[in-house]
C-alpha cells in the first residue's frame, strides 16, 4: 500500500509573504510513525514548496500512484481554517481523476467537527479525530483495515467514516501520553532545500515538540484540534523532553543545514524540566542555530534564571500573547496561579530585551463586547508593555470553542466562507461595531504602535540577531498588502 501526505497548491498567511514555507509538522510526525510500523510505503508531496499547480499535483499522483492520500495541518499560522477549502478542492479533483484513491483528513478542524465536514465534502472518505495531531494510531489501524477484502471500520477509535448514507463517529481515542516514544519526524521525505522563512530567511524550518496547552483560552484557534467530547484534553499538555528536542535541532542543523528554526508549539516552555534539559544539551552540542518560540509569559517569568543561557544557545526572539488591555482582561485569559498583568508583561519584555531577546506580542480584536474604547485601551496597554513587534489579529469564532457557541447564540456570524477564516478578516461584528469599523480601528492600532519614535529603529538596530530585522522588514513590506486584502475580503490562502 502507498500512502502520500499532500499539501496542495495554496497561498500563505499573508503577513509573512508568499515565500514563507516550512515542513508540515503533522505530516512529518505521522509519516514517521506509519513508516516505523511498516504499514505503508510513505511519501510526501508538498506542492507549495515545489511550486506545483493543480495540474502538477495530478501529474505527480499519476506518476506516484498512491492508494491513500492524507491532508491536514496542526498549525493555524499556516493559514487557519482557510486551508480546509484548499484541501477539499484538491480532494475533489483527485476523486474526479482517480476515483479509487482513498482520501483522509486529519488535524485542524477535522477533530472538532468531523461529521459536519464529511457531510459537506463527499470527496472525503475518512476524517481522523486526533487531539492536537494525535493521528498516528488511528491512521495506522485504518491502513491495516483497508488492506482487508472486507474492512470493518467500526472498531477504530478516533475515526469518522461513511456507512451507506450514514456518517459514523467512532469512540474517542485516548491521548498519546509520552511523545518521546514517537519517532523523529520524517524530514528526509520533504524537499528540505526548498523551505524559506518570512520570504527573506534561507536555511529555515519549523518544528512542533508538544501537544496541548495549559491555557485553553476561550477564544483560541486550537479548539479546532480538540474533540468536543473531551474538552479537558485541551489542557493535557504533553511534550518531548529537552534531550529529544535537542536531538531534533541537531538533526535539522547538521543534516539539513537549518540555521533559523521556529518552534510552533502553542506552549513550548510549559515544562520547566524540558527547558533545563534543553539548555544543558544545547550548551554541550554547540550548534550554530538560531531559534524562535511561542511562549507563555508566566513560564518565561518562572524561568527567568534560564533566560541568559537560552540566549547563548540561540533563542533570539519569543512571541507572547498579551490577550487584553487591562489587568482584568489579561487575567481572564490567563489561567494559573501566577498573576500576570500589564506591569508584569512590561517588566518581562524589558528583561528579555536586556538579554538581547526580541519580543513579538499578539492580541485579538473583535470580541462581542468590544467597542472603540476597549480597542483603544488595548492599544494603549500594548504601547505601555512595549514589545518590539505587535501582531493584531481579528477574532474568528472556532466551532467547538466557547466563543463560537456565544456567537451562534447571538446570530452574529456574517461570513461563512472558510477561505476568509485566517485571523486577518473580520467575519462578524461586535455588539457596538460593524465589521468595517472593527477593521478600521485595528488598522489604526497598527499604525499607532509603529509610529512611536524610536520603536522601528530599535527593531532594526537594537539586537545582535540579523533575523529580527529581516523578519520585521518582511512584515512591514506585506502589512499594507494584507490589510488592504482583508478589507476587500480577498482570499490569501
Amino acid at each position: 500500500m502507498k500512502l502520500l501526505f499532500v499539501t496542495p497548491p495554496m497561498g500563505n498567511w499573508a503577513p509573512w509573504g508568499e515565500r514563507h514555507l516550512a515542513v508540515n509538522s503533522l505530516h512529518s510526525q505521522v509519516a514517521a510513525f506509519i513508516r516505523e510500523k511498516k504499514a505503508a510505503d510513505v511519501g510526501v508531496l508538498d506542492c507549495r514548496a515545489l511550486g506545483l499547480d493543480d495540474n502538477g499535483l495530478l501529474h505527480e499522483l499519476r506518476v506516484r500512484r498512491p492508494d491513500v492520500v492524507f491532508f491536514g495541518s496542526m498549525i493555524p499560522a499556516a493559514g487557519g481554517a482557510a486551508q480546509l477549502n484548499r484541501f477539499h478542492a484538491a480532494m475533489k479533483s483527485i476523486k474526479e481523476t482517480f476515483p479509487s484513491i482513498v482520501t483522509v483528513g486529519g488535524g485542524l478542524m477535522y477533530t472538532a467537527v468531523p461529521q459536519q465536514i464529511m457531510a459537506e465534502n463527499p470527496q472525503l472518505d475518512f476524517a481522523i479525530v486526533g487531539v492536537f495531531g494525535d493521528n498516528e494510531h488511528t491512521l495506522w489501524e485504518l491502513l491495516e483495515e483497508l488492506k482487508k477484502p472486507s474492512p470493518n471500520f467500526g472498531e477504530i477509535k478516533g475515526l469518522t467514516y461513511r456507512k451507506g448514507d450514514e456518517i459514523v463517529l467512532n469512540p474517542a481515542r485516548p491521548l498519546i501520553r509520552n511523545l518521546d516514544e514517537l519517532p523523529m519526524p520524517a524530514y528526509d521525505l520533504f524537499p528540505m532545500d526548498r523551505y524559506y522563512g518570512y520570504s527573506v530567511i534561507p536555511n529555515y524550518n519549523e518544528a512542533v515538540t508538544s501537544r496541548g496547552c495549559e491555557g485553553a483560552c476561550h477564544f483560541c484557534y486550537e479548539w479546532w484540534l480538540v474533540d468536543p467530547r473531551n474538552p479537558r484534553d485541551f489542557t493535557s499538555h504533553r511534550t518531548r523532553g529537552g534531550k529529544k528536542v535537542a536531538d531534533e535541532m541537531e538533526l535539522l542543523h547538521r543534516k539539513y543545514g537549518v540555521k533559523a528554526l521556529t518552534f510552533m508549539d502553542d506552549d513550548f516552555n510549559s515544562d520547566r524540566q524540558k527547558m533545563v534539559d534543553l539548555v544543558d544539551e544545547l550548551e554541550k552540542r554547540k550548534l550554530d542555530i538560531s531559534w524562535f518560540s511561542l511562549s507563555r509569559a508566566q513560564n518565561l517569568i518562572r524561568d527567568a534564571d534560564l533566560i541568559p543561557r537560552l540566549r547563548k544557545v540561540g533563542l533570539y526572539q519569543v512571541l507572547i500573547g498579551v490577550d487584553g488591555g487591562t489587568d482584568e482582561e489579561i487575567a481572564e485569559a490567563r489561567k494559573g496561579p501566577m498573576k500576570v498583568g500589564v506591569k508584569e508583561l512590561k517588566e518581562l519584555i524589558q528583561f528579555l530585551r536586556k538579554n538581547d531577546i526580541s519580543t513579538i506580542a499578539t492580541y485579538l480584536n473583535g470580541f462581542w463586547e468590544d467597542d472603540e474604547a476597549k480597542i483603544r485601551q488595548r492599544a494603549k496597554a500594548v504601547d505601555e508593555i512595549d514589545p518590539d513587534i505587535v501582531m493584531i489579529q481579528l477574532l474568528n469564532p472556532i466551532p467547538g470553542s466557547p466563543i463560537y457557541k456565544q456567537a451562534v447564540k447571538n446570530n452574529v456570524i456574517e461570513v461563512s466562507n472558510l477561505s476568509l477564516y485566517d485571523l486577518e478578516h473580520c467575519v462578524m461584528p461586535t455588539k457596538y461595531l460593524t465589521r468595517q469599523q472593527l477593521g478600521e480601528l485595528t488598522g489604526w492600532a497598527f499604525q499607532s504602535f509603529y509610529s512611536k519614535p524610536g520603536r522601528i529603529d530599535r527593531i532594526l538596530n537594537g539586537y545582535s540577531s540579523p533575523y529580527i530585522k529581516m523578519k520585521f522588514l518582511s512584515f512591514k513590506e506585506n502589512a499594507a498588502k494584507y490589510e488592504k486584502g482583508a478589507a476587500e475580503d480577498a482570499v490569501a490562502i
